[in-house]
This record gives C-alpha cells, structure tokens and sequence, in this order.
C-alpha cells in the first residue's frame, strides 16, 4: 500500500507540474463575450452662450419677486426697490401678516368643520381625514385650501386664538400698516420677455453671434479671461429658449460636421441624458483646431448656471457582443492540392500571399482528402480506377487590423510554411468579395479551441462589437481567447 500510495502522489505531482508548465510555455488568456452599446465619439470642450440681457437694480434695499428659471413677461414687475430699511421691515411684517390671515381664515371656513377651537390633536386628525377623503373623491381639486388648512393647524402653537376676533384684528393690523407704508416701494420691470436667472458671471456678452467671428485660440482666451461683474446686477435676462455651445473640436471631428446636421451631446454630470443638438456653424481652421456652434432646446434650465464644460459628441451608437480587439481575427479558406495540403497541421505558421499582399498567418483547418472533377462512367468512387485529381480544404487565420479587407478577387494565391522557401498554390474556396471581411473569433469550448464566424458592428480603441448568427454563432457568455500559443480550430488546452 505504501508503494502504490508514494506512485499514486508521484503521478498526481507529475501531473500538476505538466499542467503548470503547459500554462507558462503556452498561456491563455480569455475574455466574456458580453452584450454592450459603444459610440462613435469625441470630446470636446467649450462654452455654453445664449441671448442674455443684465438686469440692473441700483438700489441698497432690493426684493427681487422672481426665481430661477421662471419664465417673465414683457412689463412684468421682476423687483422691488424698498426706500430704507424701515421700509423693508414693514414690507417683512405686511407678509408674515398676510400669511397668518390666511392661516386662520383657512382654519374658520375649512369645508370639514375642524375644531379649531378644542383639542389640537383632534383638529389635526379631523384635517388629516379631510385631506385624505379630498384626494380620493377629488383629485387634486381643493387640495390647496385643506393643505393650508393643516399647515396652519400643525405649525401654530395654540389654535385656541383662531377666532373670528383674532382674524378681525389681524386684518386691522395689516389695513394700518399697509396705509403706512405707502410710498416705501418702487418696482422695476422690464421691456423684453424672457427667463430669469439670478447668476450673473460676466459671460452674457459673449453671445452665439458673437462667438462666430472667434478663432479656438481667441475663445480659450475668452473662456480664461477675468470677467468683471456689474456691482448693481440683479440677475439676467435669457431672452430666447435655445441654447448654444461653442466648441473646440479637431479638424479631423469637424470635417465630419457640416451646418444643418443633427448629433448628440452628452454633458455628463450636468445633465443625465443626450441632447440632440444642429450644427449651426463650423468656423475656420486655426492649426489643427476648429471651432464648431451647437443649438439645443431641451434642458435649458438643467443647464442656467453651466458656462466652461466639457462635452462628449456622439456621432452613432452599436450595439452588439463586446470582445477584445486582441480575440479578432480574419479568414481565408481556399483548396490546396491533397499532398500539398497534407504538408499542413492546425498551429502552424504560413505566409500567405493574396493579391498581391504578404500576411502572417496560422494554419486553422486542414480539410480531408477529396477527389475533384467529373467521375469517368463505368467507374466507382474511390476505386483504384478513379484517377481524378484530389484536393484539401484549408482555413488560414491571422489576427484583424484595421485596414480594408483583403482583396481575393485574384482567385488564388500561394502558401509558404515557415522555414521553407517553397510556395504552395491555393485557389479561393468562396466567390470573395472585396468589400466583404470575413473575420472569426475563437472561443473555449470545454478544453478546445472552436472557430465562429462573426461580424464586425464597431471597432473602438481596444473592444469591438460584433454580431454572429448559425447554430454556431458566437453568443453572450461565450469564453473568446484573446491570446494563445499557435491557436487553431480544435486545438486542445491542458
């Protein structure tokens, strides 16, 4: 026992050293072929421009009535001009006033007969239910006078003071104070419509026109520059609701580009999804730069406070299975005479010469023996009197770049193995067309190596996309080898 367990170790060690050896002298590295959205894109940066106008105040004491990316009509009261501080705390107590008439009337006339007199925690459940009921048999009709109601209910210390005496005098209080201050306020309105935002950063001169008569090197300066603010600014006026984006973009992006095109900007944090924008103007070279105007009308308040920023331009989007660019690779199949195709074996490394053109290649597949040609009558296939000429079928691979697919239409070519100097003929298997890439990725299959057609969606920096289609067709989760040693169809890993 002791014999056969030291021989069982031996082998089982013997074993694991082999396996662990096969992986230094032959590595594999594999990679998930996984289904993934690739873009045909750039990035870009630049700056965001519209149509402004700068709202002016001058004034100490001032209330401006709008808010951010509210939309203001022409003559609209968009501030008010208080004359002194006294004048400021008035028009502050006339409004909490005004808020606690509102609260108590809204506690007295509420439809549900709240006890707003008695328990405070009956009141508030009273107006709970009210609120409830109302959403349910009504929608959101009366929502607003319930909602108060509540409000009123929940944040008044005591809700035994809401009478009709306390409503009485609040409304005398605010009748006095309103007659005194008369003549406090002035308002400032404006001539334009538009949308008002309250960040005002010196850029609202740079306008779309404007942006047009820039170099790149002219709109960095711009961009870099120190922008002073006007000290009575109240906020601006964004006088249109198109938005533009000056950008810097390459030569080699802009002559993809023309005036009138739609593409997609992505603005990244700024804003979650693609904004389809036109192209309005593609400005003159400066060295290898060109500046390049947007139009966009979505997302126009996500993007009020945005200036300098970096965008993505998305010409097209793929979809389709995510493999390496390493686990590419292209075909030729094509028929060699049987002895010269028996000189062959999976793993081997040829040079095939096609049109013309030198490739590097390995040996994929080697067919069976075959005969060819028009079987003489009176003759059996295969017998000693069929002298028909005999043939392989051989599939030579080597690894995809990006240039255009070979061309095969020549219809033969020659095979050198390596170490030799003599070339083998091979004539084309399929009717080839030039603008047709046939391309194959390998895939683990258990322990062996197994070829699947596929097709080229999108090729990027590393990854490419692909789609295949057959009963043998490169599907997601399929194990592609990206790297191996001599790799050919069927070959055994260990």
């Amino acid at each position: 026992m002791k014999i056969v367990s030291a021989l069982v170790f031996i082998a089982m060690a013997a074993y694991l050293a082999v396996n662990i050896a096969n992986r230094f002298v032959d590595p594999v590295q594999t990679a998930l072929a996984v289904t993934a959205t690739m873009s045909d894109s750039s990035t870009m940066s630049g700056l965001v421009v519209r149509d402004e106008m700068v709202l002016k105040g001058g004034a100490r004491y001032i209330d401006v009535t709008v808010s951010d990316g509210e939309k203001v009509s022409s003559g609209q009261t968009v501030a008010v001009v208080y004359s002194s501080e006294e004048a400021l705390q008035r028009a502050v107590r006339l409004d909490n006033l005004e808020r606690e008439i509102e609260n108590v009337s809204s506690a007295l006339n509420s439809a549900g007969g709240f006890r707003a007199a008695g328990n405070r925690e009956d009141s508030i459940y009273d107006a709970v239910i009210g609120l409830s009921e109302s959403l349910r048999s009504d929608g959101m009709a009366g929502i607003d006078t319930r909602q108060s109601t509540l409000a009123s209910l929940i944040f008044r210390k005591d809700v035994s003071d809401a009478t009709e005496d306390y409503l009485r005098q609040l409304e005398s209080n605010y009748r006095e104070l309103l007659v005194t201050s008369a003549g406090d306020t002035d308002e400032i309105t404006i001539s334009q419509s538009g949308t008002y935002s309250s960040v005002v950063d010196g850029f609202e001169g740079v306008s779309p026109d404007y942006v047009k008569d820039l170099t790149p090197g002219e709109l960095r300066k711009t961009i870099a520059a120190d922008r002073p603010l006007e000290e009575d600014a109240i906020g601006k006026l964004i006088l249109s609701y198109d938005w533009y984006y000056a950008a810097i973009v390459s030569r080699a992006d802009a002559s993809r580009l023309v005036a009138g095109m739609q593409v997609k900007l992505s603005f990244g944090r700024y804003y979650s999804d693609y904004l389809t924008a036109d192209v309005v103007y593609v400005g003159r070279a400066e060295g290898n730069e060109q500046i390049v105007l947007f139009r966009m009308d979505k997302a126009f308040t996500d993007m009020l406070a945005v200036r300098a920023v970096s965008a993505e331009l998305i010409y097209s989007e793929y979809t389709g299975l995510r493999v390496p660019l390493k686990g590419l690779y292209r075909y030729y199949a094509g028929y060699m005479t049987a002895d010269d195709g028996a000189k062959l074996t999976g793993g081997d490394a040829v040079t095939l010469s096609l049109g013309g053109v030198d490739y590097q290649a390995t040996v994929s597949e080697v067919g069976a023996s075959q005969r060819v040609g028009e079987l003489p009558a009176g003759v059996e296939p295969g017998s000693d009197a069929d002298d028909r000429p005999t043939r392989r079928l051989v599939v030579f691979c080597w690894p995809w770049d990006d240039g255009l697919a070979p061309d095969f239409s020549a219809g033969s070519g020659t095979v050198t193995p390596a170490g030799s100097k003599t070339a083998m003929n091979v004539l084309n298997y399929y009717d080839y067309d030039p603008e047709v890439d046939r391309l194959c990725v390998f895939t683990m299959t258990g322990l062996q190596a197994e070829r699947k057609k596929v097709d080229l969606v999108f090729a990027g920096d590393e990854y490419c996309l692909l789609s295949s289609t057959g009963n043998d067709a490169l599907r997601e989760g399929n194990e592609v080898i990206v790297r191996a040693k001599n790799l050919h169809n069927d070959k055994v890993f260990r």
